[in-house]
């Protein structure tokens, strides 16, 4: 049953965002659906049924249940936060529909208004006291949006202790234009995993990453059939 989510407009996503700053700062916790949802709150698709209080309610819940185990702060922590909130989000929007996760104006409401304790959690307020809007407005840098297309993308790979998949790689492959185009994003992912096991696995990767950003300048992979963007991909990760 696809469900459709929640979403504010972008005026009312900074309001909110600007109050739970204020709300910080007092040393106050956040307060996830203190009220309800948003007064302004629309469900802007037909075809499903919308997401209520309640089915908000869950997610947060069994989100929380699922970082229990996870250590708070430092770059182990923020990493493992990554990877367990991405892979919930994906198994979450595997059942309530991917069309719903790939709108990205749903995910400030989902940030700002559901879980924001969580993503001040792993992005904070800097010496001002400012949230980093980036993180928690709409965007493939959205803390939660980005953790899922990580995990839609890559799966497991993301805990293949074979292939430690660093920050700086994983902007590569989804922060960056890599992710513009969700299908090529998954040939991508599906060439990491064929990359054979080794001890240079890693720089294979990172070095097809890399090559594969100065392919996409000159080339138009969106363009191709899969059985041609996956050679173009693999010529990348081999040469």
């Amino acid at each position: 049953m696809m469900r459709i989510y929640p979403q504010i407009s972008r005026e009312d996503a900074v309001a909110s965002l600007t109050e739970l700053e204020q709300l910080i700062r007092t040393g106050a916790s956040p307060r996830p659906l203190a009220d309800g949802l948003h007064p302004r709150t629309s469900f802007n698709q037909f075809g499903g049924v919308p997401a209520d209080e309640h089915r908000l309610r869950e997610l947060r819940s069994r989100l929380l249940d699922t970082l229990a185990e996870v250590p708070m702060g430092g770059r182990e922590g923020d990493r493992r936060f990554d990877i367990v909130v991405g892979s919930f989000l994906a198994d979450w929007f595997g059942e309530d529909g991917r069309s719903q996760a790939s709108n990205p104006e749903i995910w400030p409401y989902l940030t700002i208004l559901v879980l924001p304790d969580l993503a001040v959690r792993r992005f904070g307020p800097d010496r001002m006291g400012k949230l980093p809007r980036d993180r928690y407005l709409s965007g493939r840098r959205n803390v939660f949006y980005r953790a899922y297309l990580r995990s839609w993308i890559l799966g497991d790979l993301l805990m293949d202790p074979d292939l430690p998949l660093y920050e700086d790689d994983l902007v590569g492959l989804v922060d960056r234009n890599l992710s513009a185009d969700h299908r090529i994003a998954r040939l991508v992912g599906r060439q990491i995993r064929s990359t054979p096991v080794g001890e240079s696995r890693r720089d294979t990767v990172r070095n097809g990453l890399k090559a594969l950003q100065y392919e996409l300048r000159v080339s138009d992979l969106a363009s191709l059939d899969d059985h041609s963007a996956e050679r173009v991909i693999a010529r990348n990760f081999t040469s």
